[in-house]
């Protein structure tokens, strides 16, 4: 009788850890999602530069008028193929406009948009990062890994312009509402990390990322630095709130037949982020 009291007992305090605590996590998840939505402080810029130096122009976004305030969205998803193996995909869209009336002279493509003139201005911004991790340090609460990955940027700036207007070539100011501009730019660029995660305790975990790399590769030519800090609490084995805070700097330069086109921006900022895993 005494020998079943004690094996009872010990089950249903086994049942009720389980139930109240969650399992060491182990890093042994499968698939994990992050979702979540970031403000970021943005200082961004757009150059369009001819080879003959004819076209030599560099335009601000934040002197042009777009807020330095940003909201993003942020998807990523991470499979686990090995103990030590991952792969996972970030993705992003930055989108920024703004309509301005202007107040100093602004050359785009060899024409010169007077003070005083209407201005409206985009950038969007697709951007897919994919990378592999490797784990070359992994205990129940500790994982160190490096990785290597391509960070894709598919970017688009327009600019129209309404108002007294010097066209290239002419002598005289005259007034157009039809003076429209753009630039597109495709980057690939790869970057190596170093990352550390390390469970605090079975329910809060932090991880630690930097990611940098300088290349040239054909005609374009980028540099990018990346530094995240994030913590998460999981509730559930599978359900978490995260937040994290995050530096991140790229330039890139694309040299054309004609035309050399660099876009460069930097942003820090606070993440919040909803952690779903199996």
């Amino acid at each position: 009788m005494c020998l079943t009291y004690l094996a009872t007992r010990r089950l249903i305090i086994g049942v009720l850890s389980v139930v109240a605590w969650p399992a060491q996590a182990d890093f042994d998840e499968i698939y994990r999602l992050d979702i979540g939505a970031t403000i970021v402080d943005f200082d961004s810029k757009v150059g369009i530069n001819s080879r003959d130096d004819s076209i030599n122009k560099e335009i601000d976004f934040e002197d042009l008028g777009f807020d330095s305030k940003v909201q993003l969205g942020v998807i990523k998803g991470t499979w686990r193929m090995a103990d030590r193996h991952r792969l996972s995909l970030l993705y992003t869209q930055i989108k920024r406009a703004t309509e301005v009336t202007t107040k100093n002279d602004i050359e785009v493509d060899g024409n010169i948009i007077r003070a005083g003139a209407y201005v409206g201005a985009s950038v969007k911004t697709h951007v897919f990062d994919i990378e592999y991790l490797y784990s070359y340090f992994k205990r129940p609460n500790l994982e160190l890994s490096v990785s290597a990955g391509i960070y894709w940027m598919n970017s688009l700036t327009e600019l129209s312009a309404a108002g007294e207007i010097r066209i290239e070539g002419e002598n005289q100011d005259e007034f157009r509402n039809d003076v429209n501009a753009y630039q597109r730019l495709i980057a690939p660029l790869p970057l190596l990390g170093l990352s550390a995660s390390y469970e605090i305790n079975p329910q809060w975990i932090a991880h630690a990322y930097a990611r940098y790399f300088d290349v040239t590769i054909n005609d374009v030519e980028g540099r990018i630095l990346s530094l995240t800090l994030k913590t998460e609490y999981f509730f559930t084995d599978y359900l978490a709130l995260g937040s994290a805070v995050t530096s991140f700097d790229v330039n890139v330069k694309q040299s054309g037949v004609v035309f050399i086109n660099t876009l460069g921006y930097e942003y820090s900022g606070l993440q919040a982020y909803l952690v779903l895993k199996y």
